[in-house]
């Protein structure tokens, strides 16, 4: 790999490491994306119970990739909902 690419790359890794939010909890802090992820589980969770009792789970083709989407995007309105800059 050229200097000239590794360098800045090597800069940025470094320099970025301080940009993610985080979460004071019982005294120990974690990144928010992590309250974030949890969250979005949750939702995933509750929103599978749904699709269940209304019968939708056959119409959900594919599944893994319908709930893995859905839970990248529970998780993405929940970091915009809570950390987004107003």
């Amino acid at each position: 790999m050229s200097r000239w690419i590794l360098l800045p790359a090597v800069f940025f890794i470094l320099t970025m490491t301080g940009c993610d939010p985080q979460i004071n909890i019982a005294g120990a802090y974690f990144p928010a994306w992590l309250a974030c992820t949890l969250g979005g589980l949750i939702l995933f969770w509750v929103l599978h119970l749904v699709f269940l009792k209304a019968g939708l789970l056959p119409y959900l083709i594919p599944l893994p990739l319908v709930y893995g989407a859905l839970i990248t995007s529970l998780t993405c309105i929940l970091w915009l909902l809570f950390f987004a800059v107003k």
